[in-house]
């Protein structure tokens, strides 16, 4: 069975996938990406918002090494 962090997790690659290569809308502060990462994983960030932060290439990058782990870039 899948629990709700499965669900999360696979819910925010998604997003992350899907908007990285469009132009930056919101740029994250290097100093906030462990607490907005944090968040993100907690549900407690809306998916729009989500979407919007990882237009950020760094961000994206940083969240996809931390988190994403040795997956294909391609799925």
């Amino acid at each position: 069975m899948i629990d709700r962090q499965e669900i999360t997790d696979r819910m925010v690659e998604t997003l992350a996938r899907t908007n990285k290569d469009r132009k930056m809308t919101r740029k994250v502060d290097t100093y906030e990406y462990q607490s907005l990462a944090d968040c993100i994983r907690s549900d407690q960030v809306p998916a729009q918002d989500i979407a919007e932060f990882f237009t950020d290439k760094a961000f994206y990058d940083w969240y996809s090494k931390k988190y994403f782990g040795d997956k294909n870039e391609s799925r």
